[in-house]
């Protein structure tokens, strides 16, 4: 809060924050006409200028003084630190333009997440915080504000980089920066579950992503409901724009998927989950047999060691089937102990091999 201390102070005394220095890091043992020797000597670029007080700041155990310029300076030759008793003084001074560029490239950060500074402030619970007011407040001071308010946040807030959708149109033909339409569906599904804020405020953040046809739709929806959910939006987003594959075709492909030659067991699975999602998605399998119904595929489609097959068959027969998590961790662990049992058996001499190169030797 270096630069908090230089316009608080220059407040106090009265003075323009433009023309003055704070130069910390000053030993207590060292006096005032110490201290004037060493600034006479490393400031003399910077022309006339008044000491005007003195403090001592616990935090660094150490002094602070505050400077005066005299005369106007460029601000090019200010040094950012001198050398005096103890070692090194760093200067603290502010640029004419540095509350500008400051809010300037939070404005561009909030601007690339799809937020604005009164947006961000809202969300953290601190509904006075408007742009009218921001350009009032010091960097450091909103630096310290934010802080402030995300430590009190009622409730975690995301990571920024979700909080902005790719951009989708529905275009025939697709921008150089858009998604395809079910890479774009999946990542907004995700994240409008994730978002903690009203129905209202998704649907806007939504809306913030669409572009030509797509964003016709949206308004076209909300027409004929105003108080239609974000769900609701997707879904007509999945019949507009969505696969027009039919329930029998989804099901077919995901009964007729088979493991390729070289692959493995878990890279199938991984495969076959993809499909079957969206078999359940289109109702062509209902969606409380798709653990049984991923068990059987893998058991008919997959290659599986006898060992894997009778762990298997003993999880069918038993009952209730494992979930994709569970299947997933079933395979990994034989795949791995098949993998370790394979590397044993190389690395293993052959007992006859080794009798017989030893028993070479003490023949010569």
């Amino acid at each position: 809060m270096a630069l908090a201390l230089l316009e608080d102070w220059c407040r106090i005394m009265s003075v323009d924050e433009q023309k003055s220095l704070v130069v910390m890091g000053i030993p207590v043992d060292c006096d005032e006409a110490e201290i004037q020797e060493v600034l006479q000597e490393t400031l003399k670029s910077l022309g006339r200028y008044r000491l005007l007080g003195k403090i001592f700041r616990k935090q660094d155990n150490a002094n602070a003084v505050l400077l005066e310029l005299m005369e106007d300076v460029d601000i090019s030759v200010i040094p950012s630190e001198v050398r005096g008793k103890g070692g090194i003084w760093k200067v603290i001074f502010k640029t004419p333009n540095q509350d500008t560029e400051f809010l300037e490239r939070l404005n561009l950060f909030l601007e690339k997440e799809g937020q604005t500074v009164s947006g961000m402030f809202r969300a953290l619970g601190h509904e006075g915080m408007s742009p009218a007011t921001v350009p009032c407040v010091s960097p450091e001071l909103l630096a310290h504000l934010l802080g402030q308010a995300m430590a009190h946040a009622p409730q975690p807030l995301l990571p920024m980089r979700y909080r902005k959708l790719r951009v989708f149109s529905g275009s025939a033909v697709p921008a150089p920066e858009e998604e395809p339409f079910e890479i774009w569906l999946e990542q907004a599904t995700e994240i409008v579950k994730e978002w903690p804020v009203a129905e209202a405020e998704k649907k806007r953040w939504l809306m913030e992503s669409l572009r030509g046809p797509a964003l016709d739709l949206m308004h076209i929806v909300q027409a004929d409901n105003a108080a239609i959910s974000v769900e609701e939006c997707l879904e007509a987003f999945k019949q507009v724009f969505g696969s027009l594959e039919s329930r029998r075709t989804s099901q077919v492909k995901y009964l007729k998927t088979y493991q390729e030659e070289g692959e493995k067991v878990s890279a199938y699975l991984l495969r076959l989950e993809t499909l079957l999602r969206r078999a359940v998605e289109k109702r062509a399998i209902p969606r409380n047999i798709a653990d049984q119904v991923r068990l059987e595929q893998v058991m008919a489609g997959a290659s599986l060691s006898e060992v894997l097959w009778c762990r298997l068959r003993e999880l069918k027969d038993q009952g209730p089937p494992p979930n994709f998590l569970e299947l997933m961790r079933i395979i990994r662990e034989e795949e791995e102990e098949e993998a370790s049992f394979e590397n044993e058996n190389i690395e293993e001499p052959d007992e006859g091999d080794g009798y017989g190169h030893w028993g070479d030797e003490a023949d010569d």
